[in-house]
């Protein structure tokens, strides 16, 4: 599965989307045959979101805004379910707000800014979450900036 997701990640990197997306969706099918066996283990349901995340990066970059919407849909569907069963986990909660981060983008882009501003809002509030849990993290706090500048570029 990781293999096929770093093949995936090379052939974006090389400008062929089609054979990246196939790639993808390769570690997509053996992600939810996983996920299926043992639905309680969370790595394997977090393999899964990133195969979501990677194929609708790819369908974004191709123009199929619906159909991305679609798999960062399943993505957040998953990364809600382990943020909300462990909410301590940082990793849990900071992959949760970066799909509130595509989603958003994905809404700004589909003409969409009310959505866009919600899912914004949500994900920011999740890094501002984290800032104050660990304040030395720059990681966090470029997350947070990053929130603030897509929120802004939103129309009032």
């Amino acid at each position: 599965m990781v293999s096929f997701i770093k093949v995936g990640d090379v052939l974006v990197a090389q400008g062929k989307g089609d054979e990246a997306l196939t790639a993808y969706r390769d570690s997509l099918a053996i992600a939810e045959r996983l996920a299926r066996a043992d639905p309680a283990n969370a790595g394997w349901q977090r393999d899964l979101s990133v195969s979501f995340d990677r194929v609708g990066d790819v369908l974004v970059a191709q123009g199929k805004g619906d159909e991305a919407l679609t798999a960062y849909r399943d993505s957040l569907a998953i990364r809600e379910r382990l943020a909300r069963a462990d909410p301590a986990n940082a990793g849990w909660q900071g992959d949760l707000a970066a799909s509130h981060g595509k989603l958003g983008l994905l809404h700004a882009a589909l003409r969409d800014p009310a959505t866009a501003r919600q899912h914004f809002i949500t994900g920011r509030a999740i890094v501002a979450g984290l800032v104050d849990r660990f304040p030395g993290m720059v990681l966090w706090r470029r997350y947070l900036e990053q929130f603030d500048r897509d929120l802004a570029r939103l129309p009032p």
